[in-house]
């Protein structure tokens, strides 16, 4: 099962970065929830599909040429770690900017039930090898 969830993971990052927002939102349960680092927008929960809707609506309020580079992804029971950049510029500065972070992503039957966003270093090397 955790391979699967990590081509489901990567599918939806793919579908995210080539801007097809419908089959990214596809991976997701509808009562997913999304916890949020803070780092670009308040630390808190989106609730549902609308709420990852609403995320991204305000991630592109301020940003623009958004895109997520995965530095590793690996499978661990019904879990997935993804540990990336996010990528893109400030609409009004033009400022190119980089952040790291690490997802903790929970799969239900084959779909997304809960994102646990985190800025930082990664906690990969401690979920041991990949499998």
């Amino acid at each position: 099962m955790s391979q699967e969830n990590v081509g489901i993971m990567r599918s939806a990052i793919d579908a995210w970065n080539r801007g097809d927002r419908a089959e990214a939102l596809a991976a997701y349960a509808p009562e997913v929830e999304w916890h949020t680092s803070g780092e670009f927008v308040d630390e808190r929960v989106y609730r549902g599909r609308a709420g990852l809707e609403r995320l991204w609506a305000e991630l592109e309020e301020d940003l623009e040429e958004l895109s997520i580079l995965v530095s590793e992804i690996r499978g661990v029971g019904d879990k997935v770690l993804v540990d990336m950049t996010f990528t893109g510029r400030g609409k009004r500065s033009k400022a190119r900017f980089e952040q790291s972070f690490w997802y903790t992503v929970t799969f239900r039957d084959g779909l997304i039930v809960r994102v646990k966003s985190h800025a930082g270093p990664t906690p990969l090397e401690a979920a041991g090898p990949p499998e």
